[in-house]
């Protein structure tokens, strides 16, 4: 009995504008699921952003990460140098980074000083050697 008011009702509708298409169960009209939404409706999330991709400060801290590392690799030169080197890599990569430049700048240096020392080292370790070999 309901049901029959209803259709009445949208027959009533459809018949006052011929271009407005009411959806019900009888009819099914294309791009509108059976809720009556348009299956192409978007929410605000779903636009899409054209900006620039936000800078990670990754990097950065990577950098003085390895760093702080390589105080202690600085001690046995095979291991100090790889990571001094990737970490000043690092570093110099990121101090354009405008977010995170302090912390470029503070690994960029940490690995410098504990590069000259592991190159320094292994200078010594090479010359205290080759002097052991000697005699």
């Amino acid at each position: 009995m309901i049901k029959d008011e209803c259709q009445k009702d949208l027959d009533e509708l459809n018949a006052l504008d011929s271009d407005i298409v009411l959806f019900d169960d009888h009819q099914s009209y294309e791009g509108l699921d059976e809720d009556g939404y348009d299956e192409y409706d978007y929410d605000d999330d779903d636009v899409y952003d054209f900006s620039m991709p936000k800078e990670s400060s990754a990097g950065s801290w990577t950098s003085l990460v390895l760093g702080i590392i390589s105080s202690l690799g600085w001690i046995v030169p095979i291991i100090g140098l790889p990571i001094t080197i990737v970490g000043t890599v690092f570093g110099a990569i990121n101090i354009r980074n405008k977010k995170s430049r302090g912390v470029a700048i503070a690994g960029f240096v940490i690995n410098i000083v504990f590069l000259c020392a592991s190159i320094a080292k292994g200078i010594v370790d090479i010359v205290m050697y080759a002097r052991k070999n000697r005699k």
